[in-house]
């Protein structure tokens, strides 16, 4: 029994499972908002483009939440500021209940939400490595990227079943009261332990810019490889359903794609405890993107149920464990006693930039091109960002040595 409660002592170190529960929470909230507000919105009388551009602000608010919130990050002030996050995704949630649907109200919501939710984001990531110090870096972060995938679940799971029983708006009231139970989880965190020597770093944008220049290349690589996995996998996601519906493939066919390909995601994440233990995440980060864009490009090659569901887990899979090892890379900067929270923010904005120029860039490329070359294009292209940022940090690396 001793050594049982040992391992878990190793696999869980005190606190790491309150900030599985928070981002959990996190999460939960933020996937119950982006299934509720269309439908929201439909309700009280807005069209498709104001829809689209109040869905899309959530986005590029969270974009602009992450480098200020990734600045401002202290592992001494941090309980402070994810209370303040919290409390700011919370109101930006639970005030759609009370809006009425008033333009000005849900313009105003919307942004709140969103930037509430990346700073959330931004602070929680950081945060979480200080409190383990960048060890164990694979595990913690495969355990982390989990917990991520499962709140989303959950948030479209509950939210629509709460919105059927007691309609949108009280769905929405309901789904505020989570950030708050995150608040109590905050305050009984131990507290975070900062790199011994911090960066100094004077105010002023200047300054702000001078600091994300001077970043370690991995911190690069990282954001080059979610900026890789949202730019592929929703330009991929968001037209796959037109390419499929005109080679003959049904609704229930689409969609059974797309859930082999989230199940596959969300399964890797935990079999990635395993793998990150005995390969190294530089050697999956490498294959996992080559995988990634070679299963992207021969989407537009077969015309078969049976190859697409092979090439959708395969899809799964890397974007899965991509999000394991890229967030890993970050984290064992802190192991070297460098500071995490910019490197937070700008890790986290390649996730916010490729969701948002994914879907538009791949509109543009296939209306001038067609969907099948789109999706070649666009795979070709990543991998050319990916394989121009490995190149040069190979380089600086070995200029270190």
């Amino acid at each position: 029994m001793s050594r049982v409660r040992e391992a878990l002592r190793q696999e869980f170190p005190p606190g790491v499972l309150l900030v599985y529960a928070l981002v959990i929470i996190m999460t939960t909230t933020e996937g119950t908002l982006q299934l509720l507000l269309p439908p929201y919105l439909d309700s009280y009388g807005y069209g498709l483009s104001l829809i689209g551009v109040l869905v899309s602000m959530l986005s590029v608010s969270r974009l602009l939440s992450r480098l200020p919130a990734g600045a401002a990050y202290g592992a001494a002030r941090a309980k402070r500021q994810l209370v303040v996050a919290l409390v700011g995704l919370s109101l930006g949630t639970g005030g759609f209940a009370f809006a009425g649907g008033h333009v000005v109200a849900v313009v105003v919501l919307s942004f709140v939400h969103g930037f509430a939710f990346g700073t959330l984001g931004t602070l929680v990531l950081a945060s979480f490595i200080d409190l383990t110090g960048g060890r164990r870096a694979g595990a913690i972060m495969a355990w982390y990227t989990a917990a991520l995938s499962t709140g989303y679940a959950l948030g479209a799971f509950v939210g629509g079943a709460l919105a059927d029983a007691y309609g949108i708006p009280a769905a929405l009231g309901m789904a505020s009261v989570l950030p708050f139970l995150g608040v109590g989880m905050v305050l009984v965190l131990p507290e975070f332990h900062g790199p011994p020597q911090p960066e100094a770093r004077a105010p002023g944008l200047r300054s702000l810019v001078g600091a994300v220049t001077r970043l370690d290349p991995r911190v690069w690589l990282a954001f080059v490889i979610v900026l890789y996995i949202n730019l592929v996998s929703d330009s991929v996601d968001a037209f796959f359903p037109l390419f499929g519906l005109s080679i003959g493939l049904s609704l229930s066919e689409l969609g059974l794609l797309k859930g082999m390909k989230s199940a596959a995601a969300t399964v890797i994440r935990f079999a990635s405890l395993g793998i990150t233990r005995v390969v190294d995440h530089k050697v999956i980060n490498f294959w996992g993107v080559v995988l990634m864009g070679v299963a992207t490009i021969a989407v537009a090659y077969v015309n078969v149920f049976a190859a697409f569901a092979a090439l959708f887990i395969v899809l799964g899979f890397c974007r899965g464990i991509l999000r394991v090892t890229s967030a890993a890379t970050v984290a064992e900067l802190r192991r070297e006693g460098k500071d995490v929270g910019l490197a937070s923010g700008v890790y986290n904005a390649g996730l916010d930039i490729g969701a948002i120029i994914g879907p538009t860039l791949g509109g543009v490329v296939a209306s001038a091109v067609g969907m099948p070359v789109m999706f070649q294009l666009m795979a070709v292209l990543s991998l050319g960002a990916y394989f121009a940022v490995a190149l040069e940090c190979l380089a600086l690396d070995r200029t270190h040595e």
